[in-house]
């Protein structure tokens, strides 16, 4: 199954990532994984000198005997290469040093060794065997990186890939400038993507990793409860990436790129459970756990956390061209020990939780409200298998009108839940709680819980009570985290409404707009709003004023979301993010226009104010595959 899915997965792109052989032949020289604990270079009166140099080798995204990949990567003078690249970091104040030396056999051009902020749109070139010197300021706090090229931005579509995505996808390193005075601690992680061709076994591949390693791989997290977090995450890779944190929320402190920063104070800071970071985008985030137990930090691109991300192991004929020798050509016994977490790879970081041995363990009150939720098969539309989710409680059943995605399930604020996940499927399932603060057994990752306490598989014909006691209002989701992406693209997955205590769902006024895909491709053709790939009409009311729930639950879609045409987008204003309330900045009636990738919610209210008819489209930013509908105003 891998295998096929492998193959279905890249036939899209196959044509593109044909050139993209690494046509040079591998080296002995080793290349390893970089956690961002020690910053490169000598700090000295004021002064941070580094010696960088620019060179190729072997590298192992996995476990250090596993499969390895002939690639590019930075490495200070005298140490081994690493990827990401040495960690630049300095206090505000420092005048930086830089000498870079070029081992490659063909140009490449640097970006980034420049005072920040910075809009050098250009970066430098350094011949093959030659040197170049960069002496600046280090400028403005901030989180930033720097990065090189040995290739030219590629085209792909609509769309020009500006970041590296071949051999040299890994030239790039963490730059951080901190704040005159006491720092406080913080870790930094830096996403990368490459593409590369293999053998006809593999016709291409990807490898995704967080500080030079993939899942399960990447560093384990240790911490305890009450802990006050920082990270900085860098996105220097080709891809977006929504950043998804399991059981709590973060506070996003600042965001920027390569070249500037924009920090934000306290009120101005938006709450999070799932960030966007487009390609080139940087974050530092903030967050405190207030459950133990074991959690995730992931990409929710369902193909960045796939087990089909592992990098193949090649026959023989291949094992050369990737550095791949033949004691490691064996087949993945090292990935065994993953059980724990659900069957993924990639853009995963596991967190595990722990709380002081005298922290009280508190108790649910109140007599629980109970809800069933019962996923069944759908019979076939010809082309993808599809999934019915019904929301039984007493008597009462409610399923959606298309029966391909699910009904909204709205639950109170402060209100014990029971929610009851029955299997009818012919495979094993999960349910994940997105957004939700709850304890860990209940967040629905297989391998979750704490201590002793796993969350297990709903296997066909068995059933899961997930326990909650909301704590916020606002939209959520709740969607299967099995690592089948059809039973996503299928339709397992609805809203997830949380009232306040005293309200009640006017569904009139009250509009969920969930957006999936029925292909599991970046180049998803099939967009579905509420399970449907055809959009009927929605009726609104002139002067009335809407909620507006846009929810992204596709397995790999970032949508543009538009009200109105392009020459005259209607207006909205926004109300929350993924169930947490938009500081003052973002409150302001702006264009009905948005960029949401999977795992993010949005509210907007909206308040059509003529009578008419409103064009509203959902578009694929990766190929611009569109779905278009329309609101009428009466």
């Amino acid at each position: 199954m891998p295998t096929t899915y492998r193959l279905i997965r890249c036939s899209a792109v196959v044509c593109l990532l044909s050139v993209l052989a690494l046509a040079q032949k591998p080296a002995a020289d080793e290349i390893v994984a970089n956690q961002n604990r020690i910053p490169a270079g000598k700090l000295e009166n004021g002064v941070l000198n580094v010696q960088l140099e620019l060179r190729s080798g072997a590298w192992r995204p996995e476990a250090d005997d596993g499969p390895q990949l002939f690639v590019q990567a930075f490495g200070e003078a005298g140490r081994a290469a690493q990827i990401p690249g040495p960690m630049l970091r300095m206090p505000e104040g420092t005048t930086v040093h830089v000498t870079v030396t070029n081992k490659l056999k063909m140009k490449t051009t640097v970006y980034g060794l420049t005072t920040r902020p910075s809009d050098a749109k250009t970066g430098v070139e350094i011949p093959a065997g030659e040197s170049r010197e960069f002496t600046f300021a280090a400028g403005a706090p901030g989180t930033y990186y720097y990065w090189a090229r040995t290739t030219e931005p590629f085209q792909v579509g609509s769309l020009t890939l500006v970041q590296p995505l071949r051999a040299d996808t890994h030239l790039n390193g963490a730059f951080i400038v901190d704040p005159a005075g006491p720092v406080a601690a913080d870790r930094v992680f830096v996403i990368n993507a490459m593409f590369a061709a293999a053998d006809v076994v593999h016709p291409a591949f990807e490898v995704v990793t967080i500080n030079g390693k993939s899942y399960p791989y990447t560093e384990p997290l240790e911490y305890m409860t009450g802990d006050n977090i920082r990270w900085r995450v860098i996105n220097p890779s080709v891809s977006e990436h929504p950043m998804h944190l399991h059981g709590a929320f973060y506070q996003v402190l600042s965001l920027g790129s390569f070249e500037t920063d924009t920090a934000y104070a306290g009120s101005d800071r938006q709450s999070v459970v799932t960030q966007n970071l487009r390609p080139g985008n940087t974050m530092m985030l903030e967050w405190t756990p207030e459950h133990v137990g074991r959690w995730l930090f992931h990409c929710h691109f369902q193909f960045h956390i796939s087990a089909d991300e592992r990098v193949p192991v090649f026959g023989r004929a291949m094992a050369k061209q990737y550095g791949e020798s033949e004691a490691a050509g064996g087949g993945h016994a090292h990935h065994e020990p993953m059980g724990a977490m659900n069957d993924m790879a990639g853009l995963v970081l596991m967190i595990n939780v722990k709380a002081p041995s005298s922290a009280p363990v508190p108790a649910s009150a109140g007599t629980p409200r109970k809800i069933d939720l019962v996923i069944e098969p759908n019979a076939t539309d010809g082309k993808s298998r599809t999934f019915s989710c019904s929301v039984r409680e007493g008597k009462k059943i409610v399923a959606s009108e298309d029966k391909s995605v699910g009904p909204p399930i709205v639950v109170t604020r402060g209100e014990p839940t029971e929610i009851t996940v029955v299997n009818h499927l012919d495979a094993p399932t999960t349910i994940h709680w997105h957004g939700l603060e709850l304890d860990s057994y209940y967040d629905g990752v297989v391998g979750g819980g704490a201590g002793d306490q796993v969350t297990p598989v709903i296997k066909p014909g068995a059933s899961f009570v997930a326990r909650f006691t909301p704590n916020r209002a606002g939209t959520f989701i709740y969607h299967t985290h099995a690592a089948d992406p059809n039973q996503l693209s299928g339709g397992v997955y609805g809203g997830l409404i949380v009232l306040e205590p005293g309200e009640s769902f006017d569904a009139e006024h009250d509009r969920l707009l969930v957006i999936g895909t029925r292909d599991t491709f970046f180049d998803a053709t099939r967009i579905t709003v509420n399970g449907s790939e055809e959009l009927s009409p929605m009726v609104f009311s002139r002067g009335a004023r809407y909620r507006l729930r846009v929810i992204n639950m596709a397995p790999n879609l970032g949508a543009n979301v538009q009200l109105g045409s392009k020459e005259r987008p209607a207006s909205w204003r926004a109300v929350a993010k993924d169930g947490a309330t938009v500081p003052s900045r973002l409150a302001q009636p702006g264009d009905a226009v948005l960029h949401i990738a999977s795992g993010e919610t949005y509210d907007f209210e909206f308040q059509p104010d003529a009578p008419g008819e409103i064009p509203l489209q959902v578009e694929n930013n990766f190929n611009k595959s569109k779905l278009v509908g329309k609101i009428v105003v009466q």
